[in-house]
């Protein structure tokens, strides 16, 4: 069972489907720190005619793989509108955790494909990629595992959706988000603040997620640059001083009388 089936898109997808006017938005958000740890979150909210049309929906969410996955969960919270939201987090030590919670997240059919957070370079003068590319291909099929498509031969609710004819783009939202250490160079999200965001495309067509990032450690790169000036300058001081111990010596001498 992958992460995405328990972000409310697949809690609440029945009720999305039937009652067009539904509506669930899912936010993944990175934040990545400069020495490659971090933290995954996940954001699910379901408005207010999913919750009147499904009560229950809280208390039906199943979270015990997750949990025991690593990932901690908050409790469902009402939003002032009426609807619902699900926040889970995980922490990771590097890009490589943190690539791989995000396949688990997507899983196989999900709408993130490729994803890699990757990073190059000195501690201190460090550059930072994120690759891959949003996409969501065969409709409902994206939103359940391979298990579950093989069990039911096909998506859940595939029939009523072409039978309504309703846009799934209207229904589900998601929204990928990332913040990368130091100063983006290149991107195709839109950014704001220091945040890279990218709308995924329900409609079967794909996003890059090409960004890169500079991280410069400008204290350690000064005090670098510095230390053969400071070697320079300590030398010098030496050099004062042996020369001022010498007119010092010298001047005693003079004072001294000779027998």
């Amino acid at each position: 069972m992958t992460l995405r089936r328990l972000t409310l898109i697949a809690s609440a997808l029945g009720a999305v489907i039937l009652l067009s006017a539904c509506r669930v938005d899912v936010v993944v958000h990175v934040d990545v720190n400069a020495n490659g740890s971090g933290k995954i979150t996940l954001t699910a909210t379901a408005d207010k005619d999913i919750v009147t049309a499904e009560p229950t929906i809280a208390t039906d969410l199943r979270l015990e793989d997750v949990l025991a996955a690593g990932w901690k969960a908050q409790k469902p919270k009402m939003t002032k509108d009426g609807g619902l939201q699900l926040v889970l987090s995980h922490t990771f030590s590097n890009p490589a955790t943190a690539n791989a919670l995000l396949a688990h997240v997507s899983g196989p059919n999900g709408p993130l494909h490729d994803l890699l957070i990757a990073r190059a370079g000195k501690d201190t003068n460090t550059t930072w990629t994120i690759a891959g590319r949003l996409e969501v291909t065969g409709g409902l099929e994206a939103f359940v595992d391979d298990k579950t498509l093989a069990l039911l031969g096909g998506a859940p609710y595939a029939a009523e959706v072409k039978r309504s004819g309703l846009d799934l783009g209207d229904a589900v939202a998601i929204t990928f988000e990332a913040v990368l250490p130091g100063k983006i160079k290149t991107t195709t999200a839109n950014v704001s603040n220091g945040s890279l965001t990218w709308r995924v495309p329900m409609d079967g067509t794909s996003i890059d997620l090409a960004s890169t990032s500079e991280n410069l450690d400008i204290a350690s790169n000064v005090a670098r640059a510095a230390r053969p000036l400071l070697k320079l300058l300590i030398a010098l001081w030496v050099i004062a001083m042996l020369v001022l111990l010498g007119m010092v010596i010298r001047a005693q001498d003079k004072r001294t009388p000779r027998s």
